[in-house]
């Protein structure tokens, strides 16, 4: 039986906590003790996206009987922490293969733009910013090129979309389109195929949802080759143009508001080259067929090995089931 609690639920936590039973499998999906409190085995799952592990985490990462996160670039944070690795398993997160796909998507025809796509909050760790002024670098108000930037915040909405919209008019860019605020999956698939190349040169990812939603869409991807996303990305690495990085420490006064440290040491995270970004983006233009042809073989890649389903059947077997 699977019984799911809301932690937002004070009253279902109690109930859950004098109900468990020593045989129980207890996941957590939040940073929360659950090892003080519930009888059973208790699996903490976390996901970062610093060489640092908040200190608000990592107590409960200490308590918990195993840790679950999704990348092998997440194990080696663990370890680094001094977690053992006997106590860490990689169970990979998934993508909805039936509402993303690449199926009934052909080449583009020249009666379009070529669209460049990104898909990410729009926060310092994203580097849309820098997505942006690479973009306006060669194809600024070129009619037959486009940037796409589907984004949003969960806090103070109008004043992120009037800076975004504001970095966008500084420019002088008319041939970038934002859209801003929520979509259902529906549209967001069709967006994807609606596009050519994704592009997100972010700082780090703990698993990166819109990169994986945007391989099996069928596009190529830019980005940097760091941190979570790099699990599923190096099945199809051939569809991949990597953003050249160095690793940088975390100066980002947002994300160290988020996740307080007594030490100051957030960690490191990757700084993308501007200038890689550019080449990469003059690539996906020049060899537009042929990531084309690449990435829709590797749409099924991913579809086949990071499915939903997979990701039961791997927790499943990290469970002993």
């Amino acid at each position: 039986m699977v019984d799911e609690v809301d932690f937002l639920d004070p009253a279902a936590i109690d109930r859950a906590i004098d109900t468990s039973q020593p045989d129980d499998i207890n996941i957590c999906f939040v940073a929360a003790n659950i090892h003080e409190h519930f009888r059973g085995r208790n699996i903490q799952w976390v996901v970062f996206e610093s060489t640092r592990i908040p200190a608000t985490i990592q107590p409960a990462i200490q308590g918990a009987h195993q840790v679950w996160v999704p990348s092998a670039w997440g194990h080696s944070v663990l370890t680094a922490h001094g977690i053992h690795a006997d106590r860490i398993r990689i169970v990979p997160e998934g993508v909805d293969g039936t509402r993303f796909h690449a199926h009934g998507r052909r080449p583009r025809s020249t009666a379009r733009p070529f669209r460049f796509l990104t898909v990410g909050k729009y926060e310092q760790r994203k580097n849309i910013d820098l997505t942006i002024e690479a973009f306006a670098q060669v194809y600024a108000n070129q009619p037959d090129l486009e940037l796409v930037i589907k984004s949003n915040y969960f806090t103070n909405h109008r004043q992120k979309y009037d800076r975004l919209q504001g970095k966008i008019s500084d420019l002088g860019l008319n041939n970038v389109t934002l859209l801003w605020g929520e979509m259902t999956e529906a549209q967001l698939a069709d967006l994807y195929r609606a596009c050519d190349a994704f592009v997100l040169p972010t700082r780090a990812e703990g698993w990166g949802l819109p990169l994986i939603e945007a391989v099996v869409a069928g596009l190529p991807i830019i980005t940097t080759m760091y941190s979570g996303h790099t699990e599923f990305l190096q099945h199809v690495y051939d569809s991949v143009l990597p953003v050249a990085h160095v690793m940088a420490r975390i100066d980002c006064a947002e994300y160290r508001s988020y996740y307080p440290a007594p030490d100051n040491d957030w960690g490191v995270w990757a700084e993308p080259d501007l200038n890689s970004l550019v080449a990469c983006m003059q690539q996906a233009l020049q060899q537009e067929q042929e990531l084309y042809d690449r990435a829709q073989r590797n749409s099924k890649i991913i579809r086949e090995r990071f499915s939903w389903s997979q990701s039961a059947e791997q927790a499943l077997a990290c469970m002993g089931i």
